[in-house]
């Protein structure tokens, strides 16, 4: 952005993992500030160039719409995702909740994109593991039981939809959206900002960040694994989205061993050789799909993974703290030690 603009560069500065917090770095603030609890988390929005009255309006239909989403797709508790699970255990035919529709549809898109790498239909391996309670603990299952549920192959493409109606033929699916339904929550109040005629404005949460326009400026600070340590320093560009999974998140210690929810398909057990990947495009439901498949993959495979699923912009960190990006992240990203440089892997 140029002076010429007379537009104000403000800036954030985010710890993506395992939080990100918001810390003002410029002299000026923009003129509406609000921050609000979704998913468990702050999420901080900071408009500018409208009047506050219009900026609070507007955020408030944003918030609105990330509340309902929340709670549609929140699997624990009574609401649409649990009667839509209910019903697909019974394998018959029935008529889907409409606000469901679309967030399935886009979510069998993507599981097929990244070859069942992001597989929302595995809920029921996810309670195994004691991830689908409020504080996930262990004990971890046994190997026995993991291998009798991936052996039946819960998928997406278990569920037909027909108009309103759905079924499923495997009553081993269970979905569980996790990242990918807090994404789309999140893309739905951006899309409320901008239908208000917002243009200037961030939203960050934890593990989520996005911009619209260019005059308030992100800053991600992506730590390692021990989640206190900056490794990397990015800088969003103008209506850019940046979505983070780690280990840390949604994970639980038993006798000194960390297991996550980020499950690989093909074994049933939590994908140990990464401990984040961020996804930057312009979508957050994509972006965060995007991030569970490729942290499945692990550092060998990220990059096929990242190239089906037609993901160009992405950082891995890996168990190690070895920081690997896309070719397209080049010139983009600045390692806190000066000593290191990232790990370029082709597409």
């Amino acid at each position: 952005m140029t002076a010429a603009t007379g537009k104000r560069a403000l800036s954030r500065l985010l710890w993506l993992l395992p939080l990100l917090l918001l810390a003002a770095c410029g002299s000026d603030r923009p003129p509406y500030g609000e921050s609000v609890t979704a998913f468990g988390a702050p999420v901080v929005f900071d408009i500018d160039g409208v009047a506050a009255s219009r900026a609070q309006a507007a955020v408030a239909a944003a918030v609105g719409d990330m509340k309902y989403i929340e709670e549609a797709t929140d699997p624990l508790h009574p609401g649409p995702l649990g009667r839509t699970n209910q019903l697909l255990a019974a394998t018959g035919e029935f008529s889907a909740n409409p606000s469901l529709l679309p967030l399935i549809r886009q979510a069998q898109r993507l599981s097929r994109q990244s070859r069942g790498r992001f597989n929302p239909a595995l809920g029921r391996l996810l309670a195994l593991w004691g991830f689908e309670q409020e504080s996930p603990h262990g004990p971890p299952p046994t190997a026995e039981q993991v291998a009798a549920l991936v052996a039946r192959h819960p998928s997406l493409d278990d569920i037909t939809i027909d108009g309103i109606r759905m079924s499923c033929r495997n009553a081993a699916v269970r979905l569980d959206f996790g990242d990918y339904g807090r994404g789309y929550a999140l893309d739905a109040a951006l899309a409320r900002l901008r239908a208000a005629g917002i243009q200037a404005a961030s939203m960050v949460t934890a593990g989520a960040a996005a911009r619209i326009g260019g005059d308030i400026a992100v800053v991600l600070n992506v730590t390692g694994a021990d989640g206190k340590t900056p490794l990397v320093r990015i800088s969003l560009l103008p209506d850019e989205v940046a979505y983070t999974v780690t280990a840390a998140r949604r994970s639980y210690l038993y006798h000194g061993k960390r297991y996550a929810a980020l499950l690989d398909p093909a074994t049933g057990q939590p994908a140990q050789e990464v401990y984040a990947v961020t996804v930057f495009g312009h979508s957050l439901a994509r972006a965060a799909a995007g991030a569970v498949a490729l942290f499945v993959a692990g550092p060998d495979g990220w990059a096929a993974a990242a190239h089906d699923l037609g993901v160009n912009r992405a950082l891995l960190i890996d168990a190690e703290d070895t920081v690997h990006i896309t070719p397209a992240l080049q010139g983009r990203v600045a390692i806190h030690d000066e000593g290191e440089a990232p790990v370029v892997d082709g597409l």
